[in-house]
């Protein structure tokens, strides 16, 4: 079955903070660690944050894959 499911990219973007993919964290993706410098922010359709590289110090965009970091909506309980 493949069923639409409607979410805000701003409660993605929630979701993925919570997920530790915030500023000062360190993440490993597509063979490169990478340093996260900013919040999750909306890019497009998607979620993205900005991140440096020790091989490439300037802040570059890095756009996050929202519907595997996320996946279905139920699986994230709301809190109040």
């Amino acid at each position: 079955m493949n069923h639409k499911i409607a979410r805000s990219t701003a409660d993605d973007c929630v979701k993925i903070k919570a997920l530790g993919y915030s500023s000062s964290h360190h993440i490993k993706m597509y063979g490169k660690r990478f340093e996260i410098v900013s919040d999750p922010f909306p890019d497009g359709n998607g979620v993205a944050v900005h991140v440096i590289t020790l091989e490439e110090p300037t802040e570059r965009t890095l756009r996050l894959p929202t519907s595997i970091l996320v996946g279905l909506k139920d699986l994230f309980p709301r809190t109040a």
